[in-house]
């Protein structure tokens, strides 16, 4: 959560939260709020404990901070949601599977020698 300690450069808010932020924030205005409900984590790395309510709370601390500008009452109604499927392991595996098996009969997608 904080890359500054280990010497990563890093453009815009540093850490997780910062990265998923400024993603967001560069969306368009409309499609923010939904974006903001459906936060999914996948991959082996999303596994660590405490890592989706973290997420949450440093995403809200971030939103406060550089949108709200520090208006508590406004963040009572600001909604986000971070799913984090127990299956989540494996998503990114079973997602390229799933992609090959539908593109399976597509000869442009694949490549050959």
């Amino acid at each position: 959560f904080k890359p500054h300690l280990i010497d990563v450069e890093h453009k815009g808010f540093p850490g997780l939260a910062g990265q998923v932020f400024d993603c967001i924030q560069n969306a368009d205005i409309d499609l923010r709020p939904e974006l903001y409900k459906h936060i999914v984590l996948s991959g082996g790395s999303s596994m660590y404990p405490g890592l989706p309510s973290r997420l949450e709370k440093d995403m809200k601390d971030l939103y406060l901070t550089h949108v709200l500008k520090g208006d508590q009452e406004r963040l009572k109604r600001f909604q986000i949601r971070i799913e984090d499927p127990p299956r989540r392991k494996h998503m990114v595996f079973l997602g390229g599977a799933v992609l090959a098996d539908i593109m399976k009969d597509s000869p442009d997608f694949w490549m050959t020698k």
